[in-house]
């Protein structure tokens, strides 16, 4: 049985420790499986751009990590090598499919059971689903999806569920028993004194 996965994302914002690329190196070198670059801020393109591309120089040379880029499809294709996961205002998956092609990871997102279907899911090769506990990363965050509703979509999906949403070591196990085949981990991680350290812990956690 394959073990469940982890995206760990990064984030300045949140704290001011460290930069995406510290943040990537320490998580890279800690054997996550995806690092997602999660930058909310206004920034120019080319910076942006600059940032994934060292990004993904740091998880090639790890050759465990791989990156997905939050929201820019553009950045992704511009890349090369990489994923992206969209959000319900970003570029639509078909368009996207269309820039990245076939073999790119492309990530959605779903908040509410109510918006899931098979049609809509099996455009995707993940779903992000949550956030199941609440979370403090957004603004507006939609409520708190709970753990059995996200039972009853691992159970329903026929692609992987990656849950989503102030994920920790403290409630990994119950999230682990509804059925996801992977967490997204932001906060636990990238907060912490050590990310290095937090993400080896998840990785024990998930099976490594």
């Amino acid at each position: 049985m394959t073990r469940p996965v982890l995206h760990v994302i990064t984030d300045e914002s949140l704290q001011q420790r460290f930069t995406h690329k510290e943040l990537a190196q320490r998580i890279a070198d800690a054997g996550a499986d995806f690092l997602q670059f999660r930058e909310k801020r206004p920034k120019e393109t080319q910076e942006l751009l600059s940032t994934a591309r060292a990004l993904h120089q740091i998880c090639r040379q790890s050759t465990a990590t791989r990156l997905i880029v939050n929201d820019r499809a553009d950045i992704a294709f511009a890349i090369g090598d990489c994923g992206v996961h969209l959000g319900a205002n970003d570029l639509p998956v078909e368009i996207a499919r269309q820039l990245l092609g076939p073999e790119r990871i492309i990530g959605g997102t779903l908040n509410h059971p109510d918006n899931f279907s098979q049609s809509w899911a099996r455009r995707f090769n993940y779903l992000g689903v949550g956030p199941v506990f609440g979370t403090n990363s957004k603004t507006n965050p939609a409520p708190p999806l709970g753990l059995d509703a996200l039972t009853g979509l691992c159970q329903a999906s026929l692609i992987d569920v990656i849950a989503i949403g102030n994920i920790t070591l403290e409630n990994i196990d119950d999230i682990l028993a509804t059925g996801v085949a992977g967490v997204a981990v932001l906060s636990a991680i990238v907060c912490s004194n050590d990310p290095a350290k937090q993400t080896q812990e998840f990785m024990k956690a998930l099976g490594t």
